[in-house]
């Protein structure tokens, strides 16, 4: 990569940032594409330069952010922690991640944009499934997830989970609004009824 080239990724990363940062904060019908440019230090037209419109940025902010995510857990996965410290993290962060975007992001981005269901479904299946599998792999192996369940019947129970949650725009938006009851979802998936 040239000198022009790592400079231009380097303004599209700065403007992906800026947008996140405000996306999360203030939800997507607030954040103007100027209140972006401010805050990443460019003008508007080297936003629409880099992105055709707001909708298109905030695609690419969301998919450049799941990818962030994606590798975030996997990097918490493999990590020498013992599987319960590692379960504790990712149920913390995601109930995190939930509670951003003002409520905005399930309704308006997962449920009714087609591509970025596209996207998602390929970033699950060829991601963060594997990765799954792994993790409960290796909460079987060390006695943490009991052994009378096979790791088929744990991925199907966590793909379950996964489509029931998004099936729904009353479910995801109660989600979005109540991150506490998402934590405890997450939780009772994971830990069952008897703890």
């Amino acid at each position: 990569m040239d000198g022009f080239e790592r400079r231009k990724e380097q303004k599209k990363e700065s403007i992906r940032r800026a947008a996140l940062e405000l996306f999360q904060n203030y939800g997507f019908k607030k954040v103007s594409v100027n209140d972006i440019a401010e805050r990443a230090g460019v003008s508007q037209v080297t936003i629409y330069n880099h992105f055709t419109n707001k909708d298109e940025l905030i695609r690419d902010v969301l998919q450049w952010y799941a990818l962030l995510l994606v590798a975030r857990y996997k990097n918490m996965i493999e990590s020498d922690r013992p599987f319960n410290e590692k379960l504790e993290d990712i149920v913390f962060d995601k109930s995190e991640v939930v509670s951003q975007f003002q409520g905005e992001l399930i309704k308006n981005w997962v449920q009714n944009d087609p591509s970025m269901q596209a996207f998602i479904e390929d970033l699950y299946n060829n991601h963060v499934m594997p990765v799954a599998r792994d993790f409960f792999q290796e909460g079987l192996q060390q006695g943490y997830i009991d052994r009378r369940f096979s790791l088929d019947t744990i991925l199907y129970y966590f793909e379950i989970f996964r489509r029931g949650f998004f099936s729904s725009p009353e479910i995801s938006e109660r989600a979005e609004r109540d991150p506490a009851m998402v934590k405890e979802l997450i939780e009772l998936m994971t830990y069952g009824l008897n703890g």
